[in-house]
């Protein structure tokens, strides 16, 4: 990090709105010794290439946050031939004033942050990558809409003393529309609100098959993904995720990168004399973690894997323990290469 900030002229923190930025530039290697030239405060957002043509020079770097509009801002920036870097937002928040703060305080103390050497940079996605996160966030959020309304059914109609029978699907609602209607006497207006709960869920599930349609669909165009699906316990669903948000795999120098990016390294902690060690959850990429975690265990429910037995007559142990030693590869109920 600190090889990129000397080779570059000036780094100038943006802190980008949806309306405006403030900009400030910073010459100097070094947070103690940048010296800020000029402030730009609160320029329409409009205003962004041409600010950055007369203002900066390709030599130099234009850092900011990362939020909601920061990948379309770089962008922005390429197509006017200023580089740009996006830092991770959790660093920046801890650096934060609780007492003082404006868009001035925080143009500096993002350009700051990045001449300290140890902020993480974000990976912009290209725009193919880009189309593709947006399906999937579209798809989860139809998927979490149908997960909502059919508990509000549930809910409604065991407010009323009605339990449907286990297993009965909600979404198809030709089916369950008849049985509700036959559990109890409904008055006029509360059949009116079962209509509606029916209404908004068969549009939410509608809403989910044509997302994941298209999903599906573009994963048999892309040959990549469609060879993640022949993976036990990968389908359509966490293959396109995988492209989606892992996108350029050229991005992660080593395979533990990638590993430590989806969040299936165990957290540990050795310090003096005591050691932890720890599960896989709290950090990662929590989407991409739970949808391998639900595709491993689609494999343990499968029952035609030779080694499914071995696999569920592991239990993970209560405590960690250091006196333990692991396994011996002959003992071991998993096979080589798990």
């Amino acid at each position: 990090m600190n090889d990129k900030v000397n080779a570059v002229e000036r780094v100038i923190g943006l802190d980008a709105h949806p309306d405006s930025f403030t900009a400030a530039i910073l010459r100097g290697p070094t947070p103690a010794a940048a010296v800020v030239e000029k402030v730009y405060n609160k320029v329409p957002m409009a205003q962004l290439p041409s600010w950055a043509q007369k203002h900066t020079t390709a030599q130099d770097l234009i850092v900011l946050e990362a939020s909601g509009n920061s990948f379309q801002v770089v962008r922005t920036l390429a197509a006017a031939g200023r580089p740009a870097k996006v830092l991770e937002s959790c660093q920046m928040g801890k650096l934060k004033e609780a007492h003082a703060n404006n868009d001035k305080i925080s143009a500096v103390r993002i350009g700051k942050a990045y001449l300290a050497g140890t902020a993480k940079e974000v990976w912009v996605p290209d725009p193919k990558t880009q189309e593709w996160r947006d399906w999937f966030h579209a798809y989860s959020k139809a998927t979490k809409r149908t997960t909502q309304m059919q508990a509000r059914l549930r809910s409604y109609l065991s407010d009323n003393g009605v339990r449907l029978k286990p297993g009965t699907r909600l979404t198809q609602t030709g089916e369950v529309e008849p049985q509700i209607r036959q559990a109890r006497e409904w008055s006029a207006r509360q059949w009116q609100v079962i209509e509606i709960l029916l209404a908004e869920l068969r549009h939410a599930d509608q809403q989910r098959q044509h997302w994941r349609s298209l999903i599906a669909q573009e994963v048999l165009a892309e040959p990549e993904l469609l060879s993640l699906v022949r993976l036990c316990g990968v389908r359509e669903i966490v293959a396109f995720a995988l492209g989606a948000f892992v996108g350029d795999i050229q991005r992660f120098a080593h395979p533990k990168k990638l590993v430590k990016y989806v969040g299936l390294n165990p957290a540990f902690d050795d310090s003096g004399q005591s050691e932890w060690s720890g599960g896989i959850g709290g950090h990662g990429h929590k989407l991409l973690r739970c949808l391998l975690i639900e595709g491993a265990q689609a494999i343990l429910r499968s029952g035609k894997s030779p080694w499914l037995a071995g696999a569920r007559s592991c239990s993970p142990p209560r405590a960690a323990s250091t006196s333990r030693s692991p396994p011996s590869p002959a003992s071991s109920p998993w096979p080589s290469g798990i």
